[in-house]
């Protein structure tokens, strides 16, 4: 029995698999314009007003965009190292004490990244203006807040950096997007959520900033 010939067959698997290895980088650049990032759902948890307690904050961000983060060399395949589009979920919060100085004590926050392989790292604060003072405390109002949120890709690549740092806001106030909380009295805390037809809450990504391709020339 005469064996299989592969002699023809090698050079389309090797084109195959050389295809294959080059799609992971994009022909071209691409930075921007970026598609805005999207709250996609977001829940309050906070005392009553006149009670301490704890605050918490939950919600989940999606980022649809895929930017250029650096070149491949050529025996690589060439092209445009990408950054791939990332999401997460997010928790924020902290106590809050009759006792302490400030009114505010175990500050918390982490981002958990729900998307494989994207590489981003995201972060988010609540913004100072959202806190007020009021006789020497800091006082936090559920119904009226500002988010800042980060994201972060940083990867080396053929003995080089490429970085890009994206930031944005998002303000949160009921009658506009959240609605108004139910509260327990047993529990002593109020919830808030989106309100229907509200999602998803756009923020508008700015890159702060850059290592690789960081301009299209």
């Amino acid at each position: 029995m005469r064996a299989p010939r592969l002699t023809a067959a090698f050079p389309a698997i090797l084109l195959l698999v050389q295809t294959q290895l080059g799609s992971a980088f994009d022909p071209y650049p691409f930075l921007g314009p970026l598609e805005p990032w999207k709250v996609t759902g977001l829940r309050i948890t906070a005392p009553q007003e006149g009670h301490s307690g704890a605050v918490h904050i939950e919600f989940a961000i999606d980022n649809p965009n895929r930017v250029s983060a650096g070149t491949a060399p050529h025996a690589s395949g060439g092209g445009y190292v990408p950054f791939l589009p990332s999401s997460a979920n997010c928790t924020v919060g902290w106590e809050t004490s009759s006792g302490a100085t400030d009114g505010v004590s175990s500050i918390y926050g982490n981002c958990v990244e729900t998307t494989e392989n994207s590489g981003g790292v995201w972060t988010a604060d609540v913004l100072g203006k959202s806190m007020a003072e009021a006789e020497g405390r800091t006082l936090f109002d559920p119904r009226k807040l500002d988010l800042a949120f980060s994201l972060t890709y940083n990867i080396t690549r053929w003995g080089g950096v490429m970085l890009k740092v994206y930031n944005g806001t998002a303000h949160f106030a009921v009658g506009e997007n959240p609605e108004d909380g139910f509260c327990s009295d047993e529990s002593g805390t109020c919830e808030f959520g989106l309100k229907n037809g509200s999602a998803p809450v756009l923020v508008e990504p700015t890159m702060t900033a850059c290592q690789g391709t960081c301009h299209l020339d």
